[in-house]
């Protein structure tokens, strides 16, 4: 089973249109190039040095390290077998959720930032949704190429300049920062809120309402910031 649920997913959400709770899962690889394959083409130094998703809470145990190891070299040795199992794992989660009453999303980059687009336009009844650092990734967003059904989160690093933040808010987009403590000690800050003269942007606290919420899986509600603390 490649599809699962963690920690981090099993918030209690509720959609606004149904007022049926979300049943969340997805899909952890090994982050950045620690299985041999890089599957965050957009990571900066700070960010693959201090990854949540390899070193706060379960994801630091042998356990899981290697469980996304193992998934992210099937990815890349047997792609078409992988492919197979999480489709199966979809109408899985599809029919469990059904079953209980559930609204099924799934995340399919929970440690990664890989275009998943062929197995996202197989599921259009299917909420998916996730985080990236590639900007052409998130350009094509914005844009309205990338499927209907999947809602995408600009995730920020330190490298990443406050007027292109600033733009993707313009543009209707939502990001994710780590803010008020150092991103990573050989990086430093990320750097303060975007600003663009008289224009300011609502936020969200992340950590309170989790994944799903920011990333317009709910209501879709665009221009936003959500504001991360770091852990691990």
């Amino acid at each position: 089973m490649l599809l699962r649920q963690n920690a981090k997913m099993a918030k209690t959400l509720v959609d606004t249109a149904t007022g049926r709770p979300y049943l969340s899962a997805g899909v952890t690889l090994a982050p950045h190039n620690l299985s041999g394959h890089n599957v965050c083409a957009g990571a900066s130094k700070g960010c693959a040095a201090s990854c949540v998703l390899w070193f706060a809470g379960l994801r630091g145990t042998s356990t899981s390290r290697n469980a996304a190891t193992r998934d992210t070299q099937w990815l890349f040795g047997h792609r078409r077998s992988f492919i197979n199992q999480l489709n199966r794992d979809i109408a899985n989660h599809v029919r469990r959720a059904e079953r209980d009453q559930f609204v099924p999303v799934v995340r399919l980059n929970v440690a990664s930032d890989l275009d998943w687009t062929d197995v996202i336009e197989r599921w259009p009844g299917v909420q998916f949704y996730d985080y990236t650092k590639i900007r052409s990734r998130f350009a094509s967003y914005l844009a309205g190429e990338l499927p209907p059904n999947y809602a995408l989160t600009f995730s920020r690093h330190e490298r990443h300049h406050t007027a292109t933040i600033a733009s993707y808010l313009r543009r209707g987009g939502n990001v994710a920062q780590v803010f008020d403590v150092e991103y990573n000690p050989q990086c430093g800050r990320v750097g303060g809120a975007p600003r663009n003269g008289p224009h300011s942007w609502p936020t969200m606290a992340g950590d309170r309402w989790g994944q799903a919420r920011h990333s317009s899986t709910v209501d879709r509600r665009p221009r936003r910031c959500c504001w991360f603390t770091l852990k691990g």
